[in-house]
């Protein structure tokens, strides 16, 4: 880092570099199911916006905390039912810290106008690790 007051932030998906189970090629649509917002998997959307990142984000951020990965076991029908419809999202161990589950839960928003922005997590993400800090 050039700036340790401002880091720079590179996010990849590297799920398409080898192939893997759950990763969709068909229509047009490109990325691994579990990983994939919404928008995208319900096809309302093909656009590949902040807010999609944002959310692919979120699920990294649970695999962070729990080192699993999402979902584990169930069929594809279900995994993508479960995100388009709302009803599926990684379970949140009951030890996450309070202000973790939010911001990861804000960016697995339903509605991607709620996730909030790469630069809003970023600032949320020092804060928390300022706080970490003092203690």
């Amino acid at each position: 880092m050039r700036d340790p007051q401002r880091p720079i932030c590179k996010i990849g998906d590297l799920g398409l570099s080898m192939v893997k189970q759950g990763t969709m090629v068909s229509g047009g649509s490109r990325g691994t199911m579990s990983w994939m917002a919404p928008e995208l998997l319900s096809g309302k959307s093909h656009m590949v916006t902040e807010k999609v990142d944002v959310y692919s984000f979120g699920v990294v951020m649970w695999e962070l905390l729990t080192g699993d990965e999402p979902y584990p076991g169930m069929d594809r029908a279900s995994v993508k039912g479960g995100i388009v419809n709302n009803t599926l999202r990684p379970t949140v161990p009951t030890w996450c810290d309070p202000e973790w589950k939010s911001l990861m839960e804000s960016c697995w928003s339903a509605d991607p106008h709620e996730r909030p922005s790469f630069t809003e997590i970023s600032q949320k993400l020092r804060a928390m690790a300022a706080a970490i800090k003092v203690k």
